[in-house]
């Protein structure tokens, strides 16, 4: 992650030393006032995500629908420092990973994905819903897209809450999309006789949620993802490809009441047209300080 060091620059003038000396206490009680107010506002929130076994197969590996195959046992990470500069404004980055345990080789491996420096803009209230945004530009931190020659990335989060009628239940629909932008949207064959690659330039997720609050500290949450992408010299056109297979996530949550435990959750995640080797169960993890 890339943090960002606030420096504040003090200039003291030559001044009779009972001036000098009632200053300094002053900067030193701004000093103390801005800090306490910096605190209130900047968070760092840390996300851990167990992607456990399938129901069936290997009892050490997973499946990844992001990733797109089977693999050894997996741990996502997602680090978000934010800043809150005003009530309905913030700003901040964020980073993220997987973590592979590879059990069966004594090794693990990681793979990284690109840094995200984002604004999130103040609520839409359309009236029989809350529109929210989050804009992001997503950098190259990462050697493969370095290789690729990814220039930036244009993300558009995008949440809309239903005002549903007092219940214990809540609604919506999430989405996010990308635009890539590359040195070229094509690669050439890495060798005589090969295929060139086209690079994914446009990539859409999108689907509705449904909450059920069984109690101020537990919830059942529940997820459907639908993902469309373009490739190379599709992004100019209204060509789009089905990306990645439908995907439904239900999961049980509990919140915790004292900092810095934000929740904890088991979940299982599957397709929409469930098969044992593409059913995961895992569980997530959150804090925030």
């Amino acid at each position: 992650m890339r943090f960002r060091f606030f420096i504040l620059i003090l200039v003291a003038g030559v001044l009779p030393a009972t001036t000098v000396f009632g200053q300094a206490n002053q900067t030193r009680f701004e000093d103390k006032s801005f800090w306490k107010k910096l605190t209130q506002e900047v968070s760092l929130s840390y996300y851990v995500a167990l992607m456990g076994p399938t129901i069936t197969g290997p009892e050490l590996e997973t499946y990844n629908i992001f990733l797109e195959g089977r693999g050894p046992l997996q741990t996502f990470h997602a680090v978000n420092l934010r800043w809150q500069f005003s009530r309905d404004w913030a700003t901040g980055v964020t980073m993220a990973g997987i973590h592979h345990i590879n059990t069966a080789k004594r090794n693990n491996d990681n793979t990284l994905f690109d840094s995200r420096v984002y604004i999130a803009t103040p609520g839409i209230d359309l009236g029989v819903a809350s529109m929210y945004h989050t804009f992001s530009v997503e950098l190259p931190t990462t050697q493969i897209s370095q290789d690729n020659g990814l220039k930036y990335g244009l993300v558009l989060s995008q949440a809309v809450s239903f005002k549903l009628p007092p219940s214990r239940f809540t609604s919506g629909w999430l989405s996010q999309l990308i635009r890539y932008n590359y040195e070229r949207k094509v690669l050439p064959p890495p060798f005589v006789g090969g295929l060139p690659t086209n690079l994914q330039t446009t990539l859409l997720t999108t689907g509705p949620y449904l909450n059920y609050q069984l109690s101020p500290q537990w919830q059942i949450a529940s997820l459907i993802s639908f993902d469309w992408d373009q490739r190379g010299t599709q992004q100019d056109s209204l060509h789009f490809n089905n990306n990645l297979e439908d995907r439904v996530r239900l999961a049980i949550n509990h919140f915790f009441l004292k900092k810095p435990f934000t929740h904890i959750g088991f979940y299982v995640q599957t397709i929409t047209k469930p098969i044992d080797e593409k059913t995961i169960v895992g569980l997530d993890f959150s804090m925030k300080f």
